[in-house]
C-alpha cells in the first residue's frame, strides 16, 4: 500500500545533525491533494488499528509533532542523548541547540560503566557480542575505550579475469540517487550520465581513449559507460553510483551497485558498496564525443580541449534586499 506523504517543506518537525544540533523545520506550504505528514498517517493508522499497550490502555498518547517530540524526550531522558532542556519554544528563533551542550564528557563521565551500558560492544572482526563479564573485566572503571581493528584484506582482489580494482563514489553535482538533483537542470546538465574513470596507463593498455563507450564487468553484473581518462590511480576503475533506473526504466545497465559485492561490515552492518574487481572492455570509438563527467571536479580530464562544465546564464539568480 502506498500512501501520499508530505515532504519536508509541507510539515513541521525537528531533525538532528551529526554534530548533535537539533533544529526545527517549520511548515512552509500545504501538502498537495490528499497528502499528509508521516505522523498524521501513522496516528490515523494507530487509531484505526486500536493499538493498545501491555496494560490495555491506548498505546499512542501524542497527537501532533510537538507532543510526539515530548514523548521522545521522555524515552531518552538521562541517557547520553538527553533532550530534556530542548523545547519547540527554544528551538524557534535560534540556529539550533546541541543535546548534551557544547562539549560532551567534560565531567569525565562516558556512559561506559558496566552497570549503565545498554550494550557491551562487539568483536570487530566477527561482530560477536561481548558478554557483560568480559566487558566488566576489560573496563571496570567505565572509561572510554578506543579499539583498533586489525587489517582485513578486501573480499575481492583483482586477478586475471577482473584485473582492475573497482571504486564507486560521488560527483559534486549529485546527491545519492539523484531523485532531487537530477530535477535541477544545471546539476543534471553538469553530470547527466554515468562514466568510468581510468588512469592514462590503464587506458593505453586497454586501447581506450576519452569518450570511448566501454563495458565494465564484475562477477555479479555489468554496466556500459563512456571512459574518462583522468588522474585516477593506476589499477583502479572509478564509477559514480548516482545512476540507476528510476529515471530510465528498461534502458542499458548503468547502476554501479550491480557491480559491487553483497557483503557488509559485521559490526555496523554497513554494506560494502565501494569495491570489487572488474574488467573494462572497449565497445566502440568515441567519434568525437567526450565522457559525460564534469571537467571541474576530481573527474577532470587529462585532455585540455574539452568544453568546461559551466552552469550557464540560467544558473544565475539575483535578489534585491530591502
Amino acid at each position: 500500500m502506498v500512501l501520499p506523504a508530505a515532504t519536508w517543506a509541507e510539515k513541521i518537525g525537528t531533525f538532528t545533525n551529526a554534530d548533535r544540533t537539533v533544529h526545527i523545520s517549520e511548515q512552509a506550504i500545504d501538502p498537495p491533494g490528499d497528502a499528509r505528514s508521516d505522523l498524521d498517517i501513522w496516528l490515523d493508522y494507530a487509531r484505526r488499528m486500536d493499538l493498545r499497550d501491555k496494560d490495555g490502555g491506548t498505546l499512542i498518547h501524542w497527537h501532533d509533532p510537538e507532543s510526539a517530540f515530548e514523548a521522545f524526550k521522555a524515552c531518552v531522558a538521562d541517557r547520553p542523548c538527553d533532550y530534556s532542556e530542548i523545547t519547540y519554544e527554544r528551538l524557534r528563533g535560534s540556529s539550533g541547540i546541541q543535546w548534551g551542550g557544547e562539549r560532551l564528557y567534560e565531567d569525565g563521565r562516558f556512559w561506559a560503566k558496566p552497570e549503565e551500558c545498554k550494550t557491551y560492544g562487539r568483536d570487530l572482526l566477527t561482530g560477536a557480542l561481548l558478554e557483560p563479564t568480559e566487558y566488566q573485566a576489560l573496563n571496570p572503571d567505565g572509561k572510554a575505550i578506543l579499539k583498533a581493528a586489525e587489517y582485513v584484506p578486501p573480499h575481492e582482489e583483482p586477478g586475471d579475469e577482473y584485473p582492475l580494482r573497482l571504486n564507486t563514489g560521488r560527483t559534486l553535482f549529485h546527491f545519492h540517487t539523484r531523485t532531487k538533483t537530477a530535477r535541477a537542470p544545471q546539476l543534471q546538465a553538469a553530470a547527466p550520465e554515468v562514466w568510468v574513470e581510468l588512469s592514462p596507463a590503464d587506458a593505453e593498455r586497454l586501447d581506450l581513449g576519452e569518450g570511448d563507450p566501454a563495458e565494465v564487468v564484475s562477477a555479479r553484473g555489468s554496466l556500459e559507460a563512456r571512459v574518462r581518462v583522468s588522474g585516477t590511480r593506476e589499477g583502479v576503475a572509478f564509477v559514480p553510483f548516482h545512476y540507476g533506473w528510476w529515471d530510465r526504466p528498461g534502458g542499458r545497465s548503468r547502476a554501479a551497485n550491480e557491480l559491487t559485492i553483497t557483503a557488509w561490515d559485521p559490526v555496523s552492518k554497513e554494506p560494502l558498496l565501494k569495491s570489487g574487481a572488474v574488467r573494462v572492455t572497449k565497445l566502440a570509438d568515441a567519434d568525437g564525443i567526450a565522457a559525460p563527467a564534469p571537467t571541474n571536479t576530481a573527474s577532470a580530464p587529462l585532455r585540455g580541449d574539452l568544453a568546461p562544465t559551466e552552469g550557464g546564464p540560467d544558473a544565475v539568480a539575483s535578489e534585491t534586499l530591502p
